[in-house]
């Protein structure tokens, strides 16, 4: 008796000492497991002159330095210390308790995955209504795929899943490991938008700081090429690709085409230019403006509408709705500029800048465009009569009834007061009477007019006028804000660059040589499906508009 005593006390002993050896163990590894595995992840949370502290995912926090030779990285392109900000998720590889390489990712409200959940970063290769293509970093296409219960996130803000475009750089999340259906989705901001092409002569490359030197730098502006300066250097990741006659280049050997003309696709990156893609000129350039008739994908060949056969490899920078895009995304029917590389009948696309633009970015969206008489009006939906619906860039007018819905989030816009006002004083306003009444006659009124935008038949924002414009003045057009300014004596004036108009008897896109000067004072300007104000607007915004020659009516910012 005595003697099983003795064994059951030994036995506690052991197990509470083996308890406690773990715990400590667990304990004191979790301190230092960064610096036995040489790496550590979590979010920054303070930041100093050559050091950073970072809060492991279990709470841990960390005091860290840089190592002399630290190299940085967001978005995998190179960056500099200074661009990360505290609240960022990061990885970093560790020398000893100093940073030697840290990264990070440029969406605003990146989370913490719970444990058994996956992340998938990319670009968007193909949008099919709820299916989406990922090209992943590696280089391989995965298929996701996006539900009603699907969050999407840009700039820090909820959006609606059609503000998405190939070409934009998301990151996606999903609740199961095995899962493909997306659960929350994180879309990159502006900083995914190419700013312009420029062209120049390349002086020197600097393998070390990632950088390229250019003389006579011109920007591709209005279908031409603008002188901008003598020299300019431009960043580049190591990412970045070269490519010369539809072969590519290593960046370390770049420093042997010293002399030669070069296309660079370039993005603001944290305020700095920075090269996405390059294309050194192999032979002579010609510029061509036509609609592609049709591609032979095997030879990769397409032929314009002037009948010339032009060739295009993954070499060939091509860029659609602002974005960098691969070659299998344009299509028959496509308007653009081309820039030729060759010589006689001999010619290879260098660069292709797409103009087609729509009201929807991708066939996810539903949103339409309406014009019409105010007919009835009530607390919870309009009746427009002899309408007009803007269909593929062209109004297409209706003499029937057009019924749409509006709710408490509606935006609705007095154009004659200047001011926006509430559901309850739309529907209790005049602004829909019986005409051939007593009270209409003896207070001359008449029905109003009104231009829509909607989510299939909801008003998201609707403005409202007393006069009806002539839909045959007006025009669609796209361009690229290049000015802002708010005028003493017209309000606000926009000047719009590499401007293109819809012509229905071409059925195409026209790009104009000379910029546009576009005044706001009568227009409803829409942004994410929200009606937004001229101050929200900025330079480098991308816009499809409905004008009446300077005079813009509908402006979509893109």
């Amino acid at each position: 008796m005595k003697r099983s005593l003795i064994k059951i006390t030994c036995l506690t002993i052991t197990v509470l000492f083996v308890i406690y050896s773990l715990v400590t163990t667990f304990a004191y590894a979790d301190q230092l497991a960064p610096y036995r595995t040489g790496s550590i992840e979590g979010f920054i949370t303070n930041i100093g002159e050559g050091r950073v502290e970072i809060e492991e995912y279990d709470g841990t926090v960390h005091a860290l330095s840089l190592d002399n030779g630290a190299t940085f990285s967001i978005d995998r392109r190179s960056a500099v210390f200074t661009d990360f900000k505290i609240g960022m998720e990061i990885y970093a590889s560790l020398k000893g308790r100093s940073i030697s390489y840290m990264e990070s990712y440029s969406t605003e409200v990146t989370g913490y995955i719970p444990e058994g959940g996956k992340i998938r970063i990319g670009i968007i290769k193909k949008i099919d209504r709820d299916q989406i293509v990922l090209r992943l970093s590696i280089g391989k296409d995965e298929t996701y795929f996006t539900s009603p219960a699907t969050i999407a996130l840009k700039n820090g803000s909820t959006v609606p899943l059609n503000v998405l475009y190939e070409g934009d750089r998301v990151k996606l999340f999903f609740d199961e490991i095995n899962s493909n259906t997306i659960s929350r989705m994180e879309i990159e901001g502006d900083s995914i938008k190419i700013k312009d092409i420029y062209r120049g002569e390349l002086v020197s490359s600097d393998t070390i700081g990632n950088a390229i030197t250019f003389t006579g730098i011109e920007v591709f502006k209005n279908g031409e090429w603008e002188s901008l300066s003598s020299a300019k250097t431009f960043k580049y990741s190591s990412q970045t690709p070269a490519y010369m006659g539809g072969y590519k280049l290593s960046t370390d050997k770049l420093k042997h085409y010293k002399g030669k003309k070069a296309y660079i696709a370039v993005m603001d990156f944290f305020g700095r230019d920075q090269i996405e893609k390059m294309v050194i000129k192999s032979q002579y350039e010609t510029v061509y403006s036509d609609q592609i008739e049709d591609i032979n994908w095997y030879s990769e060949v397409f032929e314009l509408g002037n009948h010339k056969n032009i060739t295009f490899n993954d070499g060939t920078i091509i860029i659609k709705s602002g974005r960098l895009v691969d070659k299998y995304s344009i299509y028959s029917g496509s308007d653009a500029f081309f820039i030729g590389d060759g010589r006689g009948s001999d010619m290879m696309a260098d660069v292709i800048y797409v103009h087609n633009e729509d009201i929807n970015n991708s066939n996810i969206g539903q949103d339409y465009i309406y014009e019409g008489r105010l007919d009835e009006i009530v607390s919870d939906r309009v009746v427009l009569k002899d309408f007009a619906v803007l269909d593929k860039n062209e109004w297409e007018s209706f003499d029937e009834d057009k019924e749409l819905y509006y709710d408490n989030d509606v935006t609705i816009y007095d154009l004659e007061a200047g001011k926006q006002i509430t559901p309850k004083e739309f529907y209790s306003g005049d602004y829909a009477v019986d005409e051939d009444s007593s009270y209409a006659d003896d207070y001359d009124l008449k029905d109003w007019y009104a231009y829509v935008y909607t989510d299939g038949d909801r008003i998201s924002s609707i403005m409202l006028q007393k006069n009806r414009n002539s839909l045959l003045q007006q025009r669609v057009t796209n361009g690229t804000i290049e000015s802002i300014e708010e005028h003493s004596l017209v309000g606000w004036k926009l000047g719009v660059r590499n401007a293109k108009d819809w012509s229905t008897r071409k059925e195409q896109w026209m790009a104009k040589d000379v910029s546009l000067s576009i005044l706001l004072s009568k227009a409803m300007i829409v942004k994410s499906g929200k009606m937004i104000t001229p101050e929200e607007m900025k330079v480098g915004d991308r816009l499809y508009m409905v004008r009446d020659d300077t005079e813009a009516k509908v402006v979509i910012v893109k």
